[in-house]
This record gives structure tokens, C-alpha cells and sequence, in this order.
């Protein structure tokens, strides 16, 4: 039995697009559009998880962001996801995910895209929790 994982997600958003990655994902012959994040360490605070994966992956820091949801969220592979939506960062997104041997693009897509091509059920879902957000919170995003 595979042991679960908590895996804190960062949904960064900048002119109602999401930033994903596009990288092989066990069971799908092709690759995959996913939104970046990291295994949360034990005794690590959710915050401190985002910034240090953030880092890692990203080069970036967060500046304006918040938890996207309260409740665990069922990934793949019987992880667990902790999404967060990043409004606002500092530093410069680079063209691939920088922490990995074979790194994965990066790419801006509009949300309504996104829910209409995404099929891993986790990933439509949080971003359909995104797109939730920012019609309530965010009537200005463009």
C-alpha cells in the first residue's frame, strides 16, 4: 500500500491565466498540464511549505496569497493537496521548473481553457475553486 503525501500546490495568477506545467504523469500516455507544487515536510507549516517549494521550483517568492481551500483535496497517487491561489510574487517566473534533472515548461493559460482541457480530475477541480475565487474576490482581474 502506498503511503499518502500532503502536497501544497501554488495556482499563481496573473491576467485571469494560471501558470502551469507540462510534465509525464503515471497512467497518461502523454504529458500533462499540472499546477507546480511540493511534498510538504513533517513538523513544516502549510506557509512554510508554499515558500520553500515555491523557491525551489520557481525561483520566486510569494508576496499576496492565500490557502484556496480548507479541506484536503484527493490527488493522484492517494496524495493529499493543500492548493493555494499566489495573487502577487517577487522575482522573475522562469521558462521551466528549476529543481527538476529534465526540467518541466511552464506555461500561461487562460482559466477557461484550462477547465475545458485539464483531465486530471484533482487539477479541474482546483482550478475550478480558482475560478470560484475570483469571480467572488477579484471582480478587477482582467
Amino acid at each position: 500500500m502506498t503511503k499518502s503525501s500532503k502536497v501544497v500546490l501554488f495556482a499563481l495568477i496573473k491576467e485571469n491565466k494560471i501558470l502551469l506545467e507540462k510534465r509525464q504523469v503515471k497512467g497518461f500516455a502523454e504529458d500533462q498540464y499540472l499546477i507546480p507544487g511540493g511534498a510538504i515536510n513533517p513538523l513544516e507549516t502549510l506557509e512554510d511549505a508554499l515558500k520553500r517549494e515555491i523557491m525551489e521550483e520557481l525561483g520566486i517568492t510569494p508576496i499576496d496569497f492565500e490557502l484556496l481551500a480548507n479541506e484536503d483535496i484527493p490527488g493522484l497517487h492517494q496524495n493529499i493537496l493543500k492548493p493555494f491561489i499566489v495573487k502577487s510574487w517577487q522575482g522573475e517566473i522562469p521558462e521551466f521548473i528549476l529543481d527538476k534533472k529534465d526540467p518541466y515548461p511552464l506555461e500561461w493559460m487562460e482559466i477557461d481553457k484550462a477547465l475545458k482541457t485539464l483531465p486530471i480530475k484533482p487539477t479541474q477541480k482546483i482550478v475550478e475553486l480558482l475560478k470560484n475565487y475570483l469571480l467572488k474576490n477579484d471582480t478587477n482581474q482582467t
